[in-house]
């Protein structure tokens, strides 16, 4: 059976390529080359950073064909302004081999033609159903992630919190300053962002920008450190807190899936987010209740975790059962078996 991947990146090194369908094929043995919509194969697997206007008209032979999208474009509003630059930006980008104008629309005509597609949570499925009824639901893997877990749950001044993702979205610790330097003031806080140093805006490929000096205008005490699957763990177990603040005003980001969550869960760390539908969904699903969806509930709860030990390490030994039990790689491979399955 040939098999073609159409990645995120030629290198295989981004962490979509490094933690989906590429580990996946490499536990079961499936090999897979670089796609090329002028080739035929047998199975081939589309992503959102692939020239989605030569995949849509994708059609030789019998060729199946998993489109595997994990944000929630379709959430965006159409006349909202980086969605129209999207399509160009990507042209521009070299991602695309002609110009297109509406990414969006690229995005449904590959859904559309899509046997199969790969998305990242419930919710996300449902939006995607109607264009393309066989739609699954399905996290990354993240045991490159987990190298070390948190085992001491005992806490000292300053109290050491910690987050981790992409540069351009350290901007989110704006919706949750204020709360940070109201319990700062109370309780010394350090904020620990693993996180590329610098990173570019717009489909990641313009404007280079400095970390650091984001994170500096919304908390005064901040240590960023270079992402990488090491530094993570490291890091991560080594302080008390996991944040994952989201804002609900911009519906790509408050559509994000859980994967953040399960994966400092899998750390074995508490963790306090936003109350997005993903969050709130997984909080409720393991008998937790440390979402906030306001100031308050920030204060508060960052308050009682960082005076309660116990309650941290409750909040930490019963996230990593939960998300052992319920996001095992043996689960996520099932459900990647059920994809091709379904074909």
């Amino acid at each position: 059976m040939r098999v073609g991947y159409a990645p995120y990146d030629a290198s295989l090194s981004q962490p979509a390529d490094r933690r989906r369908f590429p580990f996946y094929a490499e536990r079961r043995g499936i090999q897979f080359e670089l796609a090329d919509p002028s080739r035929e194969y047998d199975v081939v697997v589309v992503t959102p950073r692939a020239d989605l206007g030569a995949w849509s008209r994708y059609r030789p032979g019998r060729s199946k064909l998993v489109f595997d999208i994990v944000d929630s474009y379709l959430a965006i509003p159409r006349t909202n302004l980086k969605a129209i630059l999207r399509g160009p930006a990507k042209f521009a980008a070299g991602e695309a081999r002609h110009p297109f104008f509406s990414y969006r629309r690229a995005l449904e005509q590959t859904l559309a033609r899509a046997d199969a597609v790969v998305c990242a949570t419930p919710e996300q499925a449902s939006e995607i159903e109607p264009i393309c009824p066989n739609a699954h639901p399905i996290l990354d893997f993240q045991s490159l992630l987990v190298g070390r877990v948190k085992d001491d749950y005992r806490a000292g001044s300053p109290f050491h919190l910690v987050w981790e993702g992409l540069g351009h979205n350290v901007s989110w610790f704006e919706r949750i300053e204020r709360a940070l330097r109201e319990v700062d003031s109370r309780h010394p806080l350090v904020l620990h962002l693993i996180t590329p140093i610098e990173y570019r805006e717009l489909v990641q490929r313009f404007w280079r920008r400095r970390t650091d000096r984001i994170a500096s205008r919304h908390f005064h005490r901040v240590c960023v450190t270079q992402w990488s699957e090491t530094a993570v763990s490291v890091i991560a177990t080594a302080c008390d807190l996991a944040v994952i603040p989201l804002p609900f005003d911009r519906p790509l980001e408050r559509n994000k899936p859980e994967t953040k969550l399960i994966s400092f869960w899998r750390m074995g760390l508490p963790v306090v987010t936003s109350a997005t539908p993903a969050y709130m969904r997984t909080m409720r699903a393991a008998g937790q209740e440390l979402t906030c969806a306001s100031e308050a509930q920030w204060v508060d709860l960052l308050g009682r975790l960082i005076e309660d030990p116990g309650a941290r390490e409750r909040a930490g030994r019963e996230g990593r059962a939960f998300a052992e039990r319920e996001y095992s790689d043996e689960r996520l491979m099932a459900a990647w078996d059920q994809v091709l399955d379904s074909m």
